[in-house]
């Protein structure tokens, strides 16, 4: 293995799992919307029934909530893979930073190593 202090970070796979969770979120988004219109589609099949108040009353909220919770779901899960390829940019960027400065290290002073 090599240096203890050091670390790799795969810039590719970041901007690769951010392109894929940025799609599974778009993906989730647009089931949950298919979803819903089936639903609503569906009216109220209930309506006839003795029991339509009481199983209205339970449903509709639970419904409600659960279309809610995923939509939210699919932006968060969205967003994960943007912050993962806004990670690869900064990280990128930084390491570019880093080597420029590195370059521009005199080398007529003497270093304390030796070098």
């Amino acid at each position: 293995m090599g240096d203890a202090c050091a670390f790799d970070v795969d810039l590719d796979g970041l901007r690769r799992q951010g392109r894929e969770f940025h799609e599974i979120g778009a993906e989730f988004g647009n089931a949950c919307k298919r979803l819903q219109a089936t639903l609503e589609g569906l009216g109220e099949p209930w309506s006839g029934a003795e029991f339509a108040e009481t199983f209205a009353m339970i449903y509709e909220p639970v419904r409600d909530g659960m279309f809610k919770s995923m939509e939210s779901l699919g932006k968060r899960l969205e967003g994960a893979g943007e912050k993962l390829q806004e990670m690869a940019r900064a990280y990128e960027a930084a390491e570019r930073g880093g080597i420029e400065l590195v370059g521009q290290v005199s080398r007529s002073h003497s270093s304390p190593w030796g070098l």
